[in-house]
């Protein structure tokens, strides 16, 4: 029996602050959630630990979580993959 499992794509924008002195959401701002991150912002450091955070937060496999823009700028767009109903944004800014 083949079971099938239909995965819905979330993309949400954010801000992110590298070299914060901890990492964590910390409200909105032009439409988009800002994130500060104690990662640097060097070798793909941020963007890593950025990944990190948001699998942490979502409960989603880091495998499933892409930069679509912004691989060099504060300004990011991510997407996510997952066969729930994460709505991210709200999941993001309750912790």
């Amino acid at each position: 029996m083949i079971s099938l499992r239909l995965m819905k794509t979330e993309t949400i924008k954010l801000i992110v602050k590298p070299n914060s002195t901890a990492t964590g959401v910390y409200g909105i701002y032009m439409n988009r959630i800002k994130i500060k991150l104690a990662a640097a912002p060097e070798k793909g450091k941020a963007n890593k630990e950025l990944i990190n955070f948001i699998s942490d937060r979502a409960g989603v496999h880091k495998k499933n979580i892409k930069i679509i823009a912004g691989e060099k700028s504060i300004y990011k767009e991510i997407s996510i993959k997952s066969d729930k109903n994460l709505n991210l944004t709200s999941r993001l800014l309750s912790s």
